[in-house]
């Protein structure tokens, strides 16, 4: 008796069969839960170099091991997909209280694969799952489409998660959105449920999720609420959200600005948490959860739950906007949409430097945000310029020049630091499974923010490699980003929920396995250490104002750190994964003898 329901619903969309699964409890120690099980999920019988738009592609939802119980920040929902913005693996969690209502319906996942004849959405709940046509809300933004859901089923306590318009028309960084302003979908994962005729998924639970020895569950509950962080000052700066990073990335000269010209914003204070704070209406908790980050604004034409720092960094400083009431309405715009605030201003900020040095003229230059606000429904809705928009920087950059002004990495828009201003974060940008990412390693706050020289590579890829393992047994066991758990208390906490005997090595050794599943997603579907780089612009051009004012970091020292970082991972020098790094890391022989197969051809 534990919290894994070892179930999953598996729909095949073309066909509009339904069956249930079951997940073997091996991926419950292996693989965890979200993006650990969501990825073990999707590489079953799956080929890598799929067509992400296609019916063939899988999306994969997962619930957390342990969401559902009274243990803290441990129910979000991870969505699992080949990204058509990338040709990646990718993935991504969303708060709120759908993943612990995946559970109260019964499952730990649900594989989705094939594409709807019409536009569908998929209801579930413990005595039945159902494709229900839903044509009437084509174009429908994602705020209307949780409301109509909810009346259709005649139930306003249904868990809801929608795509917008930009879902619909394919753009390739649309998102999915729940609980109005909680959005998931890097890379575009909002394209794949639009390519597959899936408007929205809609949860209700009613079941109990059973832990082995609920006494020992409740006091570690208790214990971890007033001694690991949650509840700690040291860690209530977050329940203030991310905005207050605005003034430790400006500080530190890694606040993008004109597109990554600059690592410094002179208006920064009109966008910082304290501008923020100063229109805040109201607070808002996922489930479970005591930290509550959310903050709802209200600013003079919108309101939203946010926004975030990487919002007010790529919509804000980067496209020189320096309005936070605008920075509000595209926030919710964009949630409204389903569109990726981070790769939507980058690439607004892509085509204002394009026009502002003579590449090419697409109306727009910095500061220009009505035009900026405008910009979001030619992408969202594909029109005129925004056909060619929504395909993201990178293929931008492809038809009209000007590589140097795509900030991305493997097709996926940076986020809002600067790696001219923390090394690190580079080797971490250009290792993440899904493009550049700052959810796999957070270095910054041990370098620029912390003690080590943020100008070095000196072991920067041994930093780098802890980071990822012990973030990626974090995002698999099920535990929010914001919650600084050790693995020795993740341990504990599955030891109460999943039960057995847990030590923080095999913690850390689950995230060291998820991180290896996903590199190898990769290298099947053609990447290898050809593609871990970051843009030249970085390599060529030097700040001029804060830490990093001119200081150098060169493209053969970064391949030299690259070296070093897949030495340490057991890589060979492509970045591909060893066959012996495998067993030593205990994965199935039919998981190995599959990789051989693709090594051997």
């Amino acid at each position: 008796m534990n919290s894994f329901m070892g179930k999953m619903l598996v729909v095949d969309l073309s066909s509009g069969k339904i069956e249930t699964k079951t997940i073997p409890n091996q991926w419950a120690e292996m693989y965890g839960g979200q993006k650990g099980m969501g990825t073990r999920i999707l590489m079953d019988e799956f080929d890598p170099l799929v067509d992400p738009l296609s019916p063939d592609n899988k999306i994969v939802l997962t619930a957390s091991v342990m969401a559902g119980t009274i243990i803290s920040c441990s129910a979000k929902l991870a969505v699992t997909t080949k990204s058509p913005l990338t040709g990646t693996i990718t993935d991504g969690s969303m708060g709120g209280h759908i993943g612990a209502e995946l559970k109260y319906a019964g499952y730990d996942a649900i594989c989705i694969k094939g594409k709807a004849a019409t536009l569908s959405y998929l209801y579930l709940d413990p005595d039945k799952a159902e494709i229900r046509p839903v044509s009437e809300l084509k174009g429908m933004g994602t705020f209307e489409t949780e409301k109509k859901i909810k009346e259709m089923v005649k139930d306003d306590t249904v868990k809801v998660m929608a795509i917008g318009p930009a879902g619909e028309n394919l753009v390739r960084y649309s998102c999915i959105s729940t609980e109005r302003y909680r959005q998931l979908g890097r890379g575009g994962i909002g394209a794949v449920m639009g390519s597959k005729n899936l408007k929205a998924v809609a949860i209700k639970g009613w079941l109990d999720v059973q832990v082995p020895d609920i006494k020992k569950c409740m006091e570690l509950a208790k214990e971890i609420h007033q001694q690991d962080g949650i509840v700690s000052p040291e860690y209530q700066i977050y329940t203030d959200g991310t905005p207050m990073l605005v003034d430790f990335s400006q500080a530190s000269g890694l606040l993008p600005t004109a597109n990554f010209q600059e690592g410094t914003y002179d208006d920064f204070e009109k966008i910082n948490s304290a501008s923020m704070k100063s229109i805040r209406i109201a607070k808002k908790a996922c489930f479970s959860c005591a930290i509550a980050c959310g903050n709802y604004l209200k600013g003079k034409t919108s309101e939203v739950e946010g926004p975030e720092y990487e919002t007010i960094a790529l919509c804000g400083s980067s496209i020189m906007n320096n309005d936070k009431e605008k920075i509000v309405e595209m926030n919710s715009i964009c949630d409204d949409f389903g569109l990726d605030t981070i790769s939507a201003g980058a690439v607004i900020a892509y085509m204002m430097e394009a026009t502002e040095k003579g590449l090419h003229d697409f109306g727009i230059r910095f500061g220009e945000t009505d035009k900026a606000i405008e910009m979001l429904s030619k992408i969202a809705y594909q029109q005129e310029i925004g056909v060619d928009a929504g395909l993201g920087t990178k293929a931008l950059a492809d038809k009209y020049g000007g590589s140097d002004y795509a900030i991305q990495v493997k097709g996926l828009e940076l986020p809002g630091y600067d790696p001219r201003g923390s090394w690190a974060m580079g080797i971490a940008y250009v290792s993440a499974p899904r493009g550049g990412c700052h959810m796999s390693a957070y270095p910054i706050e041990a370098e620029a923010w912390g003690d080590l020289d943020p100008f070095t590579y000196e072991g920067k890829s041994k930093l780098v490699v802890g980071l990822q393992n012990t973030q990626f047994a974090k995002f698999s066991m099920g535990v929010c980003d914001f919650w600084p758990i050790s693995a020795e208390t993740l341990a504990k906490a599955y030891e109460v929920t999943y039960g057995g005997s847990w030590t923080a090595e095999q913690v850390v050794e689950m995230g060291e396995r998820v991180f290896n599943l996903q590199r190898i997603f990769n290298v099947m579907a053609g990447f290898d250490a050809d593609s871990d780089l970051l843009p030249d612009r970085f390599y060529n051009e030097q700040l001029k104002a804060g830490p990093p004012k001119g200081i150098s970091m060169t493209k053969e020292a970064h391949k030299h750190a690259m070296a070093a970082y897949y030495t340490l991972r057991d890589w060979d020098s492509k970045g591909k994964p060893r066959l012996e790094k495998l067993k030593i890391l205990g994965f199935e022989e039919k998981f190995i003898d599959s990789y051989r197969d693709y090594l051997e051809s």
